[in-house]
């Protein structure tokens, strides 16, 4: 991980001379509403239960301006189940409950169970793994939920513990040297929360290193870090107008592309959906404690779109497959392999597997976020070692899993060891 230069005192200084602009939030028009039911269907269809799922799904129907009752009593059980075994839930799964229950107006549920004590808990296991090891139990983006519910919900915390844990000298949003927009937007809605709370400058000092950051991933189409990430990174520039210029972030832009990218399937995960739904809501996580409490009217009827015939039979295309172990170069192997147009990585993996299975044999396991590669050639990813299966395409890391980044002719894709 490499270290980010410190901001300097001047720089600092002069931030509170620049002028700030009126929170400028925008969201999808009531004409644009219908742009937003397949996002609504993705997840009210969901069949595939896990607590940051189900959590993130009933925020992201909360939030909606269109109501489906009977979908949020559903995933609401369904949360209040995930409460059973909170005693596995790691910090952030608990957290991300505790969001979602405030949010359908639980919160005498939460008060009744002792959720925030038991998050006091787990969040205090977290700082004295990093005290000890260096790292959290988990990582930085459910430190970031963890902050962000025990401020909304009142819990104890130290602010100076919350100012180190998410400063520039921390490091906490690099993985191998890059930045992830996701954490960071976490933690800048957690930070705002705590200092709206309790204004402290090295707050806000950690507050515009990283909505500079985060500015910084900002591509010419108006996404910000991938299409994926952009969804929680606008929610931290609504809430942060007073630390960028005007000029430096088009928000409607920002909007009209992902609002593009949904006709496409880009968010047909359930998870990838409720991530993103919010923002086109114009609302962010920190408003989970402002929904109304009474019964919204309206419901949404939510048809499934019938599956089309494919107008011609698909044609092979051919890719180049690469192994290569980065740490400890047990394996690098590669070949050509063909498979139908418009295959998913995954296909493309297992093609190589059946050609020749003692290089390319592999095991995978499903998340809320689709597969995720879990071994290659017997070699396991570790959490304790901090390794992981990456996936890239033309030396690019990808921001689709193996189960859903759509190949095309010609291209190298790779399966690397690498470490967080």
């Amino acid at each position: 991980m490499r270290a980010s230069q410190q901001l300097s005192l001047v720089g600092f200084l002069l931030f509170f001379l620049l002028p700030a602009h009126l929170c400028e939030i925008c969201e999808a028009s009531n004409e644009q509403q219908a742009s937003l039911a397949p996002l609504m269907a993705t997840m009210i269809q969901s069949r595939q239960p896990s607590p940051e799922a189900d959590s993130s799904i009933l925020i992201a129907l909360e939030l909606a301006r269109q109501y489906d009752q009977k979908a949020e009593t559903a995933f609401l059980n369904v949360v209040k189940q995930n409460i059973l075994q909170r005693e596995t839930l790691t910090s952030g799964q608990l957290a991300l409950i505790i969001l979602a229950l405030t949010a359908a107006c639980q919160t005498s549920f939460v008060a009744e169970y002792k959720l925030v004590k038991s998050l006091e808990e787990k969040f205090q296991k977290e700082i004295d793994s990093i005290d000890t090891s260096g790292q959290p139990l988990t990582n930085y983006y459910e430190l970031g939920l963890d902050v962000l519910a025990l401020c909304l919900l009142n819990g104890t915390y130290s602010s100076s513990k919350i100012a180190k844990l998410f400063s520039a000298e921390q490091r906490m949003s690099y993985i191998s040297g890059q930045f992830f927009v996701d954490t960071g937007a976490l933690a800048v809605l957690a930070l705002t929360c705590v200092n709206r709370q309790s204004p402290d400058k090295i707050i806000s000092k950690n507050i515009l290193w990283l909505v500079e950051k985060i500015l910084k991933e900002k591509k010419q189409d108006g996404t910000i870090g991938d299409i994926y990430s952009t969804g929680e990174a606008m929610q931290a520039l609504f809430v942060t107008p007073e630390y960028y210029k005007k000029e430096a972030w088009d928000c409607n832009q920002t909007l009209n592309t992902v609002l593009s990218q949904i006709s496409q399937g880009t968010f047909s995960l359930p998870i990838a959906a409720a991530q993103v739904l919010p923002a086109l809501e114009g609302k962010t996580y920190l408003d989970v404690t402002h929904v109304s409490c009474q019964s919204r009217p309206g419901h949404l009827n939510i048809s499934t779109p019938k599956p089309t015939e494919p107008t011609h039979q698909s044609k092979n295309i051919s890719v180049t497959y690469s192994v290569v172990d980065s740490i400890n170069n047990n394996i690098n192997e590669s070949t050509i392999i063909s498979v139908p147009k418009d295959s998913v990585f995954l296909k493309v993996m297992e093609a190589a597997q059946a050609q020749n299975y003692s290089k390319f044999w592999f095991t995978i396991e499903s998340s809320e976020w689709g597969a995720y590669v879990t071994s290659v050639h017997g070699i396991q990813a570790s959490s304790k070692n901090r390794t992981y299966w990456e996936l890239l395409n033309n030396h690019q890391p990808l921001s689709q899993g193996a189960g859903s980044f759509v190949v095309s002719d010609g291209d190298n894709l790779e399966v690397r060891l690498s470490q967080y």
